[in-house]
Protein backbone atom coordinates (compact mmCIF):
# COMPACT_ATOMS: atom_id res chain seq x y z
CA UNK A 1 0.00 0.00 0.00
CA UNK A 2 2.84 2.39 0.85
CA UNK A 3 4.35 1.83 -2.58
CA UNK A 4 1.08 2.05 -4.52
CA UNK A 5 -0.15 5.24 -2.85
CA UNK A 6 3.28 6.67 -2.14
CA UNK A 7 5.97 6.23 -4.76
CA UNK A 8 3.66 5.19 -7.61
CA UNK A 9 1.33 8.10 -6.82
CA UNK A 10 4.11 10.58 -7.48
CA UNK A 11 5.21 8.71 -10.58
CA UNK A 12 1.64 8.89 -11.85
CA UNK A 13 1.53 12.65 -11.34
CA UNK A 14 4.78 12.89 -13.35
CA UNK A 15 3.14 10.97 -16.20
CA UNK A 16 0.12 13.28 -16.20
CA UNK A 17 2.49 16.25 -16.37
CA UNK A 18 3.86 14.78 -19.60
CA UNK A 19 0.63 13.53 -21.18
CA UNK A 20 -1.63 16.47 -20.30
CA UNK A 21 -4.53 17.32 -18.02
CA UNK A 22 -6.99 15.24 -20.06
CA UNK A 23 -5.29 12.13 -18.64
CA UNK A 24 -5.59 13.20 -15.01
CA UNK A 25 -8.97 11.68 -14.07
CA UNK A 26 -8.22 8.36 -15.73
CA UNK A 27 -4.78 8.24 -14.11
CA UNK A 28 -6.28 9.19 -10.74
CA UNK A 29 -8.79 6.35 -11.02
CA UNK A 30 -6.22 3.59 -11.59
CA UNK A 31 -7.60 0.66 -9.59
CA UNK A 32 -10.48 2.63 -8.10
CA UNK A 33 -13.19 2.68 -10.70
CA UNK A 34 -14.51 3.69 -14.08
CA UNK A 35 -17.41 5.90 -15.24
CA UNK A 36 -20.08 3.21 -14.81
CA UNK A 37 -19.07 2.44 -11.23
CA UNK A 38 -18.76 6.11 -10.27
CA UNK A 39 -22.05 7.00 -11.94
CA UNK A 40 -23.81 4.25 -9.96
CA UNK A 41 -22.49 5.74 -6.73
CA UNK A 42 -23.31 9.33 -7.73
CA UNK A 43 -26.89 8.51 -8.68
CA UNK A 44 -27.51 6.24 -5.69
CA UNK A 45 -26.24 8.95 -3.32
CA UNK A 46 -28.03 11.73 -5.26
CA UNK A 47 -24.85 13.75 -5.66
CA UNK A 48 -25.38 17.26 -6.99
CA UNK A 49 -23.88 20.78 -6.99
CA UNK A 50 -25.20 21.49 -3.49
CA UNK A 51 -23.99 18.22 -1.96
CA UNK A 52 -21.31 18.29 0.72
CA UNK A 53 -19.31 15.25 -0.47
CA UNK A 54 -16.40 13.73 1.46
CA UNK A 55 -14.18 11.16 -0.30
CA UNK A 56 -12.37 9.11 2.36
CA UNK A 57 -9.30 7.26 1.14
CA UNK A 58 -9.42 9.38 -2.00
CA UNK A 59 -6.07 8.15 -3.29
CA UNK A 60 -4.93 10.25 -6.23
CA UNK A 61 -8.30 12.00 -6.41
CA UNK A 62 -9.64 10.61 -9.69
CA UNK A 63 -13.08 9.63 -8.37
CA UNK A 64 -13.64 12.98 -6.65
CA UNK A 65 -12.46 14.91 -9.72
CA UNK A 66 -14.81 12.86 -11.90
CA UNK A 67 -17.74 13.69 -9.59
CA UNK A 68 -16.84 17.38 -9.72
CA UNK A 69 -16.77 17.33 -13.52
CA UNK A 70 -19.84 15.13 -14.06
CA UNK A 71 -22.13 16.39 -11.26
CA UNK A 72 -20.83 19.84 -10.34
CA UNK A 73 -20.05 18.91 -6.75
CA UNK A 74 -17.16 20.45 -4.80
CA UNK A 75 -15.73 17.43 -2.96
CA UNK A 76 -13.52 17.29 0.14
CA UNK A 77 -10.71 14.72 -0.11
CA UNK A 78 -8.97 12.79 2.65
CA UNK A 79 -6.17 10.23 2.35
CA UNK A 80 -3.64 8.91 4.87
CA UNK A 81 -0.71 9.00 2.40
CA UNK A 82 1.13 12.30 2.05
CA UNK A 83 2.39 11.38 -1.43
CA UNK A 84 -1.17 10.75 -2.62
CA UNK A 85 -2.27 14.13 -1.24
CA UNK A 86 0.59 15.83 -3.07
CA UNK A 87 -0.42 14.04 -6.28
CA UNK A 88 -4.01 15.32 -5.88
CA UNK A 89 -2.74 18.90 -5.70
CA UNK A 90 -0.48 18.42 -8.72
CA UNK A 91 -3.02 16.65 -10.91
CA UNK A 92 -6.22 18.50 -10.01
CA UNK A 93 -5.16 21.66 -8.20
CA UNK A 94 -7.28 20.55 -5.24
CA UNK A 95 -6.44 20.29 -1.57
CA UNK A 96 -6.40 16.88 0.06
CA UNK A 97 -6.25 16.47 3.82
CA UNK A 98 -3.76 13.89 5.08
CA UNK A 99 -5.69 11.90 7.72
CA UNK A 100 -6.81 8.38 8.50
CA UNK A 101 -10.41 7.42 7.88
CA UNK A 102 -10.70 6.15 11.46
CA UNK A 103 -9.94 9.65 12.86
CA UNK A 104 -11.44 12.24 10.52
CA UNK A 105 -10.80 15.91 11.38
CA UNK A 106 -14.41 17.01 10.85
CA UNK A 107 -17.38 17.84 13.05
CA UNK A 108 -20.34 15.53 13.60
CA UNK A 109 -23.08 15.60 10.93
CA UNK A 110 -20.88 17.66 8.56
CA UNK A 111 -21.48 15.96 5.18
CA UNK A 112 -24.43 14.98 2.99
CA UNK A 113 -22.54 12.18 1.21
CA UNK A 114 -19.47 10.13 2.08
CA UNK A 115 -17.66 7.98 -0.47
CA UNK A 116 -15.18 5.28 0.48
CA UNK A 117 -14.04 3.49 -2.67
CA UNK A 118 -11.84 0.39 -2.42
CA UNK A 119 -10.81 1.25 1.14
CA UNK A 120 -12.75 -0.93 3.59
CA UNK A 121 -11.02 -4.12 2.42
CA UNK A 122 -7.61 -2.53 3.20
CA UNK A 123 -8.47 -1.58 6.80
CA UNK A 124 -8.10 -3.95 9.74
CA UNK A 125 -10.41 -2.10 12.15
CA UNK A 126 -13.43 -1.93 9.87
CA UNK A 127 -15.94 -1.08 12.64
CA UNK A 128 -13.88 1.98 13.63
CA UNK A 129 -13.76 3.26 10.05
CA UNK A 130 -17.48 2.77 9.48
CA UNK A 131 -18.41 4.41 12.79
CA UNK A 132 -16.34 7.45 11.81
CA UNK A 133 -17.97 7.64 8.38
CA UNK A 134 -21.35 7.54 10.12
CA UNK A 135 -20.32 10.22 12.62
CA UNK A 136 -19.46 12.85 10.00
CA UNK A 137 -22.61 12.18 7.95
CA UNK A 138 -25.79 14.13 8.68
CA UNK A 139 -28.83 11.98 9.64
CA UNK A 140 -30.28 10.62 6.41
CA UNK A 141 -27.02 11.27 4.55
CA UNK A 142 -25.72 8.71 2.05
CA UNK A 143 -22.76 6.36 2.26
CA UNK A 144 -21.41 5.07 -1.06
CA UNK A 145 -18.71 2.41 -1.12
CA UNK A 146 -17.00 -0.03 -3.43
CA UNK A 147 -15.83 -3.02 -1.42
CA UNK A 148 -13.97 -6.12 -2.55
CA UNK A 149 -15.93 -8.99 -1.02
CA UNK A 150 -14.68 -12.53 -0.46
CA UNK A 151 -16.61 -15.43 -1.95
CA UNK A 152 -17.04 -18.79 -0.24
CA UNK A 153 -14.35 -20.32 -2.46
CA UNK A 154 -11.52 -17.91 -1.71
CA UNK A 155 -8.34 -19.99 -1.72
CA UNK A 156 -5.65 -18.08 -3.63
CA UNK A 157 -3.02 -15.90 -2.01
CA UNK A 158 -4.29 -12.49 -0.93
CA UNK A 159 -2.09 -9.39 -1.31
CA UNK A 160 -0.61 -8.09 1.92
CA UNK A 161 -2.79 -5.39 3.42
CA UNK A 162 -6.09 -6.75 2.12
CA UNK A 163 -8.72 -8.29 4.38
CA UNK A 164 -11.83 -9.06 2.34
CA UNK A 165 -15.12 -9.32 4.26
CA UNK A 166 -17.84 -11.72 3.18
CA UNK A 167 -21.11 -10.22 1.97
CA UNK A 168 -22.82 -11.17 5.24
CA UNK A 169 -19.98 -9.64 7.28
CA UNK A 170 -20.20 -6.47 5.22
CA UNK A 171 -23.93 -6.13 5.79
CA UNK A 172 -23.48 -6.64 9.52
CA UNK A 173 -20.62 -4.14 9.80
CA UNK A 174 -22.53 -1.43 7.96
CA UNK A 175 -25.70 -1.94 10.02
CA UNK A 176 -23.83 -2.04 13.33
CA UNK A 177 -22.12 1.28 12.51
CA UNK A 178 -25.49 3.05 12.40
CA UNK A 179 -26.53 2.79 8.76
CA UNK A 180 -29.73 1.57 7.14
CA UNK A 181 -29.17 -0.53 4.04
CA UNK A 182 -30.45 0.62 0.68
CA UNK A 183 -28.61 -1.38 -2.00
CA UNK A 184 -25.79 -3.88 -2.43
CA UNK A 185 -24.93 -4.50 -6.06
CA UNK A 186 -22.13 -6.03 -8.06
CA UNK A 187 -20.25 -3.41 -10.05
CA UNK A 188 -21.87 -2.56 -13.42
CA UNK A 189 -20.83 -4.83 -16.27
CA UNK A 190 -21.11 -2.21 -19.02
CA UNK A 191 -18.08 -1.67 -21.20
CA UNK A 192 -15.62 1.06 -20.28
CA UNK A 193 -15.61 3.89 -22.85
CA UNK A 194 -12.98 3.40 -25.56
CA UNK A 195 -11.28 6.73 -24.88
CA UNK A 196 -11.08 5.97 -21.15
CA UNK A 197 -9.41 2.62 -21.89
CA UNK A 198 -7.02 4.23 -24.37
CA UNK A 199 -5.89 6.83 -21.88
CA UNK A 200 -5.57 4.27 -19.08
CA UNK A 201 -3.42 2.05 -21.31
CA UNK A 202 -1.23 5.03 -22.26
CA UNK A 203 -0.68 5.92 -18.60
CA UNK A 204 0.26 2.31 -17.79
CA UNK A 205 2.58 2.09 -20.79
CA UNK A 206 4.47 5.20 -19.79
CA UNK A 207 4.72 4.16 -16.16
CA UNK A 208 6.09 0.76 -17.18
CA UNK A 209 8.52 2.35 -19.64
CA UNK A 210 9.89 4.70 -17.01
CA UNK A 211 9.89 2.42 -13.99
CA UNK A 212 9.55 -1.17 -15.20
CA UNK A 213 12.96 -2.14 -13.80
CA UNK A 214 12.29 -0.60 -10.42
CA UNK A 215 11.45 -3.16 -7.69
CA UNK A 216 8.80 -0.80 -6.33
CA UNK A 217 6.95 -0.81 -9.67
CA UNK A 218 7.30 -4.59 -9.87
CA UNK A 219 5.84 -4.92 -6.38
CA UNK A 220 2.88 -2.72 -7.33
CA UNK A 221 2.28 -4.71 -10.51
CA UNK A 222 2.43 -8.00 -8.61
CA UNK A 223 -0.27 -6.75 -6.24
CA UNK A 224 -2.38 -5.66 -9.20
CA UNK A 225 -2.01 -9.04 -10.89
CA UNK A 226 -2.97 -10.89 -7.73
CA UNK A 227 -6.12 -8.81 -7.35
CA UNK A 228 -6.94 -9.25 -11.03
CA UNK A 229 -6.67 -13.03 -10.64
CA UNK A 230 -8.97 -13.01 -7.61
CA UNK A 231 -11.55 -10.93 -9.49
CA UNK A 232 -11.30 -12.90 -12.75
CA UNK A 233 -11.79 -16.21 -10.94
CA UNK A 234 -14.58 -14.64 -8.85
CA UNK A 235 -12.94 -15.60 -5.58
CA UNK A 236 -13.48 -11.91 -4.83
CA UNK A 237 -16.16 -9.64 -6.29
CA UNK A 238 -16.38 -5.85 -6.37
CA UNK A 239 -19.60 -4.82 -4.65
CA UNK A 240 -21.21 -1.37 -4.58
CA UNK A 241 -22.87 -0.29 -1.35
CA UNK A 242 -25.47 2.41 -0.76
CA UNK A 243 -26.64 3.00 2.78
CA UNK A 244 -27.99 5.97 4.72
CA UNK A 245 -27.25 7.17 8.23
CA UNK A 246 -30.14 6.19 10.44
CA UNK A 247 -31.92 9.20 11.90
CA UNK A 248 -31.48 7.86 15.42
CA UNK A 249 -27.74 7.18 15.06
CA UNK A 250 -25.59 8.79 17.76
CA UNK A 251 -22.63 10.79 16.32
Amino acid sequence: MAVEFGTVAEWTADVVDELGDEYAIVAGCRGSGDPALLDWLAQACEVGPESALLDVGAGLGGAAAWAAEAYGVNPVLVDPMEAACRAVRRMFDRSAVCARGETLPYADNRFDVVWCIGVLCTVHDKPALLRELCRVLRPGGSLGMMVLVAGSGLHSEVPDGNEFPSADELRGLVAEAGFAWRRLSETPSGSTPTEWRRRADRVDELLAKRHGDDPRWQESEQRSQMLSHLLTTRQVTAQLVHAVKSVGSVP
